[in-house]
Order: C-alpha cells, then structure tokens, then sequence
C-alpha cells in the first residue's frame, strides 16, 4: 500500500518550484526582441524554425470518488515541455532543375518531456511504479488490492500467453518524441505529389476533432482540448498526388482530384493507448485486480493500408463542394472480453478495425446570415462498436472459454457551421471580433430494440462508487445493457456501462478579438453536449515579442443531472479535471 509522508511531499513542492523557476528563467533570457527563420543561404532557399513551451498546469477542484488517483485542487498536474523544430529546403533553384515547378523537402521532428512524474505531485510517479511493477494499492475504502497487467500487442494469442508488452506509464504521458514530418514536394503543370511522413485532414476539426480522421489524434490528452490539435494529430507515412483536373467548366471551376495510400506493411499507427489510472487524464475505470487489458493493434500488413480519394470543386463561384471517400482506424477501439490468460487473469482488449467513410461538405458566404457557413455529413460505414451482450457477456457465460465480439455499427456524423466577423467599437475601436460556432452530431443507424450500443466500454460513476462502498464489482450489473428492463440479478437492476444515445451532440462556439496591434489576443470557448455536460475554455495571450508568448487558459467543466449526469463521451468525461495552464512558448518563424 502507497503511504505518502509529509517530508516527501514538502520535498517535491520545492523541487517543483525550483523547475519552475529555472524554466521560466531560460526562457525569458532566451527569447529574442523578434522572431525570424534561420536561413543557410544568400537565396533564402533552406531555412530553419523552431516552435516550443513549457507549460504548467494545476488543478483547480478536487478530484470525484471514482477518480484514481485522488488529487486536490492546487496541485501540479502537468509540466509539459514540449519542441518542434523545423527544416525547410527550395531545391529547383539549388540544383537549377527548371523543368519543374517545385522540388522541395520538408522535415520536422516532435516531442515532449512532463516533469511531473519526476518533480511534480508525487502520487502520480507512485500509481506509475504501481502499474509498471503491479504493487499492492488502496483505492478509497476498498480493501487493498493488486494492480492487473496492462500491454500492447498484435495478436490475441500473444495476449493469452501473456507475451504482450506491458505499459509503462512514462513512455506515454512522460516522455515521447518521433519524426513528425519528412517528406518530398514534386510539382509539374496540374500534378502535385507528396511523398514522406505526412498530415491529411478532410473534415473539419473545430476545437474537437470528430469528423477530422484521416490521420489518428493523440488521445491521451483530449485534442483541441487539453493539447492543441496540430500538435495532437498524428502524421503517417503516406503517398499523396494531387491532379487538377479543370479550370473553368459551364458552372464549375477549380476543380481536383485529391488521392493518398499509407501502405500497411510499412504504417499501422495508432493513438498510444491510454493508462488507466497512470495519467492526471486518465478516464474512471474503476478499481478491477486481476485483470489483464491489452491493446491489440494492426499487423504490418497490405490488408491494412489506409487510403482516400477525394474530388472538390467550385460552383457558380461560390460555393466550395467536397466528395471523399477513405479507409481509417478509429480513434475510439472496440472492446471486447478475450479469455482467461496464462496466470489466470480475466482479460479483455482494445482492438483496432479499419473503417469505410463516406464525405460531403459545402461551404459558401450566406448574406442573410452574414457568415461563412460550413455543412459536412460523414458516414462512417461499420465502425466497431462495444455492445454489452456481445462483447463481455458472450464470454463470461461461456466461463471465458469463448471470446467476445465486436459489434459494428453505421454511425452519420455531420456538423453545420458559422463563421463570423463583427465589429464592436463599444468592447474594441480598433479590431473585429472573430466569431465561430458549430452543431456537431453522430446518429447511430444501427441500433435497434436488441443490440443497445454503449459508449466504448465506459463504466458509469455510480457503479464505481458502488464498488467503493463495498458493493458488487463495477461493470457486473448488466441486466438491462441490451436495451429492455428485466432483472436477472437478485436485487440489482440496471446496466453499468454508459449508454451511447442513438443521437449524440454538442455545440461549441468560440470568440476572440485583438488588442494593443495584436499583443493582446482574449477568447473563449464554449462547449455544450446532449448528456448534460457544460465546459467553458477562458484564455489570454499575449505577444511578449514575436518570439516569446506568453498564455493562461482555464478549463472548467460543469455536469448536471446526478452522480451519472454529463458523464458520456466527449467533454464529461473531465467532469472532476478542471485545470488551469501557464504556458510560455518561445518560436524561431
């Protein structure tokens, strides 16, 4: 059991502050009166940036029953430090190839370091050495308990057998770095083709990333959210060509085809998987001992390629249509029960599937409304999909000797947007306002009377708590989880996995404007979903100089309706993380 003493906990506060200190002190010596890109030659034809932070967070509430494990409010909650450097190069006019358009390369690394699993608060360096090393802990008035495995692997046998890697926490959340970019530019007349480690985005992706899947998203932190979405999306090695097709055709004009293959014998990545209970944004799972959870990630192989075609073209000037159609993972995994392993520990995965999407977005300049309005609908054609009777109760009422399944589902995602620029002389003579909102939505079109879709395995706060308080196991109450009422367990009725509406939406909306030319940039973020989950994002940045900015944000989130109230997917499932951020960055542009 995890006992922390006073002296150990005076001892990181002040090493903590010591970091703290340090950081912000080689920033601001660092940080020049203007910012501008290092070039290697007269022509300005290589050049090099750079773009990093390093960012504190604290908490600002204390942490809810089910959250493992506890924090209070006030503590560090992440010390993020986070680089970018960048490396550009123009070589049509170094290798004097005129017959081309453009012959470029481009290479960009990525990583970060979070101190707080070395000089922060400590109880989250303790939960990384309870996973990894699977020590006896206490959750809440629970009896002492051993931690079970969590891994990755791919293939289920080797999950069985018990061959998969085990997780540890600080390769995840601690410390993380890969070559983001690196690719080719070749360009001839109406052919572009890119070639290289590479981003694609198709949907759009405002604050949340939902119908933005080309490429996967860093889910460990909630993209747009708690980490800014560039930095979230995740890039693939990638083939791309793109083909102008028409100029000008009766109605229509710019028109071009868009194409990409990430070939699977070379590209399977995926988000990392989450660690339960390792992170400060760790979802509630509730406490489980011996259990086994692994991550089942896709083969190197050709059947695992992603690939996309898209068309786009203008009509009658004015407005911009998108067709699209591409293969991709999912962030979100399916979950199923697998079996009884090798130690004899039940065991469940995350499994990865690819999945068709079909695209249509329009956009265009509306004078009634004054805006820019954005319309996309997506179908993403059998998604995996977590329904209770197929996935853990095929397998518990075989004794584990047969595996769950996986249930998939045709999910219609779609979003309506507008996009607005006003003045208000009142609040800012000087600059307009910036205006965007959106009505995102998911419609499941296969969830019928029998086959209840539920939210990717979730289990609800009340059943963990439940379980905290002595009760039955959370996750064992599944008597209505396929969607009618009947009671199989004596005195116990219910599902405890939290249910996915057959409609799931949100609204979100965010204002900004500038002040001293541009110095001063203050905004919000609104975000409202149908489970009853509220979260309002207040920032302030200000410029320093064009290299050193500086930035304060906090996310709160407020929930309504009881102890399960907004505790869904999406922003409820940080009903108890409310933090604030301090974030100085420092660029090279």
């Amino acid at each position: 059991m995890v006992v922390l003493s006073c002296t150990r906990t005076r001892d990181r506060v002040r090493r903590q502050i010591w970091w703290l200190a340090v950081a912000s002190l080689a920033f601001g010596l660092l940080a020049p009166r203007s910012a501008h890109a290092i070039f290697l030659d007269k022509g300005r034809n290589i050049s090099l940036r750079a773009f990093g932070y390093t960012q504190t967070t604290l908490a600002t509430e204390d942490s809810l029953p089910e959250t493992d494990p506890v924090r209070k409010a006030g503590q560090v909650i992440q010390q993020r430090n986070f680089f970018e450097p960048e490396f550009e190069a123009k070589l049509v006019p170094l290798l004097g190839i005129g017959w081309l358009d453009d012959l470029s390369v481009r290479f960009a690394y990525w990583g970060f370091y979070d101190g707080v699993y070395d000089y922060g608060t400590g109880q989250y360096a303790e939960r990384a050495a309870d996973i990894k090393f699977r020590h006896t802990i206490q959750v809440g008035n629970q009896a002492p308990y051993q931690l079970g495995f969590q891994g990755k692997a791919y293939h289920d046998d080797a999950v069985l057998q018990n061959r998969d890697q085990r997780n540890d926490t600080r390769d995840v959340y601690g410390l993380r770095y890969r070559v983001n970019e690196a690719y080719v530019n070749i360009a001839k007349g109406p052919v572009f083709v890119r070639i290289g480690r590479q981003a694609i985005s198709w949907g759009e992706a405002d604050t949340i990333g939902l119908l933005d899947a080309n490429n996967p998203f860093d889910s460990t932190l909630a993209p747009g959210l708690q980490q800014d979405l560039d930095e979230s999306r995740i890039p693939l090695w990638t083939l791309r060509a793109t083909v102008q097709i028409f100029d000008n055709v009766g109605p229509f004009s710019s028109g071009f085809i868009d194409t990409y293959w990430v070939p699977g014998w070379l590209d399977t990545t995926i988000s990392p998987a989450p660690v339960s209970s390792g992170s400060p944004y760790s979802a509630p799972q509730g406490p489980a001992s011996f259990t086994h959870v692994t991550d089942v990630r896709p083969e190197f192989s050709t059947k695992n390629s992603r690939w996309g075609a898209r068309f786009q073209t203008v009509v009658a000037r004015d407005y911009t249509l998108s067709a699209w159609f591409y293969t991709t993972f999912p962030t979100t995994p399916a979950v199923r029960a697998l079996g009884i392993d090798s130690q004899h520990l039940i065991t469940t995965t995350t499994e990865h599937r690819l999945t068709n999407v079909i695209g249509l977005s329009n956009s265009f300049y509306s004078d009634l409304a004054n805006s820019v309005v954005r319309s996309e609908l997506e179908l993403f054609n059998g998604e995996p999909g977590f329904v209770v009777k197929d996935a853990v109760l095929k397998a518990s009422n075989s004794g584990f000797t047969q595996p769950g399944s996986i249930t998939r589902a045709n999910i219609l995602r779609g979003e309506l947007g507008f996009d607005r620029n006003f003045f208000l002389q009142a609040l800012n003579p000087a600059n307009s306002f910036v205006w965007t909102t959106s009505f995102v939505f998911a419609a499941n079109l296969s969830e019928t009377k029998h086959t209840d879709y539920r939210a990717g395995g979730l289990i609800k706060p009340s059943a963990i708590r439940r379980q905290l308080d002595g009760g039955p196991q959370a996750g064992s109450v599944t008597d209505e989880c396929d969607g009618e009422p009947k009671q199989t367990s004596p005195g116990l009725h219910g599902c405890d996995f939290v249910n996915q509406d057959v409609f799931e939406y949100f609204a979100q909306t965010h204002l900004q404007t500038d002040f001293m030319h541009g110095s001063l940039t203050p905004q919000v973020t609104t975000i409202i979903n149908g489970h009853g989950a509220l979260t309002w994002v207040p920032e302030v940045t200000y410029r320093i100089s064009d290299s050193f900015i500086s930035d304060v944000k906090w996310i709160t989130t407020h929930t309504f309706g009881g102890v399960n109230g907004g505790f869904g997917t999406g922003v409820g499932l940080f009903r108890d993380r409310d933090q604030v951020w301090f974030r100085l960055t420092y660029q090279i542009n």
